[in-house]
């Protein structure tokens, strides 16, 4: 009985997702045409902040849960790192892979996104990334505070030249109709708000249950902390992003889609690898540093066949994909 019980909880938190996620790339959206930004902003920025509060908070909850819960602390440093090192490295392979699926459907070939857009936001992201990994090798205090103030500085110079850039390449369209416009006797503004916290809410809420239940059948199956921490916890944290990019792609609306995933990108390996940092000794064992190779490698020759092609197509998406699987393989046949 407690199996489907909790089966259940796991289902209507998927569902509570789903629904949260049409809310939110609606409020989102209209919130970019208000503020008349370019799509590759309102993706890469304004969506991101909203979607990352999961996969941020994780990593404080785990750390501190060792004083409310009393578990050990090496646990907790495994949970929390592998959840931050986990999810940048699920949305640069699975995340893009599962944007083939949507291209298949509708039988195109390749994303309708400008390469260069995507090739500039990567190299924010391998840079904080190389930044972040290299530091971790370092045990002086001091070297990891200069780290820190660099990955917030590099995302602060990273949000406004998005910013810059997108608004100068913004053009005027018709502006999407909020769900909630059709409340009587409400401001537009009052409606936006509404909107975005309301699903944001429930996004935060149905995101916590749906770990929680994720974490509840790991133990049940007796899958270690380190391959919770590493696929199951920003498998559901990540979900949000992957459930939007799968939204606004449907709706051909490609560089929202992309944009949003790299964003993310960008997002974890700077301000939430920061939250690492500050929180954890930032020491990783060998089955972590095979995911920050893995990653970094399958980011540059991912990018490296985008520039190629100058063009993202289902063949690089394909690429990522493998990269997660081979991991994946890796890991549990270690």
């Amino acid at each position: 009985m407690p199996f489907l019980i909790h089966l259940g909880i796991m289902l209507i938190s998927l569902i509570v997702i789903v629904f949260a996620c049409i809310l939110f790339t609606n409020a989102i959206e209209f919130l970019g045409q208000k503020l008349k930004l370019g799509n590759n902003a309102t993706g890469s920025i304004l969506a991101v902040f909203g979607t990352g509060l999961p996969e941020a908070i994780v990593p404080i909850v785990a750390i501190l849960g060792v004083y409310i819960s009393g578990i050990k602390i090496d646990t907790a440093q495994d949970i929390a790192q592998g959840a931050i090192l986990g999810s940048p490295f699920m949305l640069s392979t699975l995340a893009m892979f599962l944007l083939v699926f949507v291209l298949m459907f509708k039988k195109r070939n390749f994303l309708l996104f400008d390469y260069k857009i995507l090739i500039r936001e990567y190299k924010y992201f391998l840079i904080a990334y190389s930044l972040a990994i290299v530091f971790s090798f370092n045990r002086l205090l001091p070297f990891k505070y200069i780290a820190m103030a660099m990955l917030i500085s590099l995302y602060i110079i990273f949000v406004y030249r998005t910013i810059v850039k997108s608004r100068a390449t913004c053009v005027e369209c018709e502006c999407c109709e909020l769900y909630f416009s059709k409340i009587k006797n409400s401001k537009e503004n009052f409606v936006l708000a509404l909107q975005l916290i309301l699903s944001l809410v429930a996004l935060v809420l149905s995101s916590h249950y749906f770990v929680g239940e994720i974490k509840y059948f790991s133990y049940l199956l007796n899958v270690s902390p380190a391959i919770l921490s590493l696929f199951i916890t920003p498998f559901a944290t990540e979900l949000p992003e992957c459930i939007n990019s799968l939204i606004w792609l449907k709706q051909d609306k490609d560089d929202l889609a992309i944009a949003n995933i790299v964003g993310a990108i960008v997002f974890q390996s700077t301000i939430v690898f920061t939250l690492g940092m500050a929180l954890t000794t930032w020491q990783f064992s060998p089955s972590l540093l095979l995911n920050c190779l893995l990653t970094f490698v399958g980011a540059i020759i991912f990018a490296f066949i985008v520039l190629i092609n100058k063009k993202i197509t289902q063949v690089s998406l394909l690429f990522c994909g493998i990269i997660y699987f081979i991991y994946l393989v890796a890991i549990f046949l270690k």
